[in-house]
C-alpha cells in the first residue's frame, strides 16, 4: 500500500501548501482510496503539484465530520463524482 499525505498542517515538501486539516491518497494494486478532504480546495492544488490524478480516486471516506476533515469534499466532487 502507497499512502501520499496531500493535505496536513506541516510538510517536509517545500512545493505542498499547508493547513490544519487532513487528506490522504491510499493507493493498493486494485483501489485508490482518498481518505478525507482536508479543509479546502487545497488538496486539488497539492494533487496537481505532485503529479495524481483525483478523477482516477475510487471511493472517499470521511473519518468524522468536522470542516477540517471534510471541508474539500465539495471540491473534489468537482473533479471527482
Amino acid at each position: 500500500m502507497k499512502w501520499t499525505v496531500l493535505v496536513d498542517n506541516r510538510t517536509d515538501n517545500p512545493v505542498l501548501e499547508t493547513e490544519h486539516g487532513l487528506s490522504i491518497l491510499l493507493e493498493t494494486e486494485h483501489h485508490r482510496v482518498l481518505l478525507d478532504t482536508g479543509a479546502s480546495d487545497m488538496l486539488i492544488r497539492n494533487a496537481e503539484k505532485l503529479s495524481i490524478d483525483l478523477s482516477s480516486v475510487d471511493c472517499v471516506f470521511i473519518s468524522h465530520g468536522h470542516s477540517d476533515h471534510d471541508g474539500g469534499l465539495v471540491h473534489f466532487m468537482s473533479v471527482n463524482d
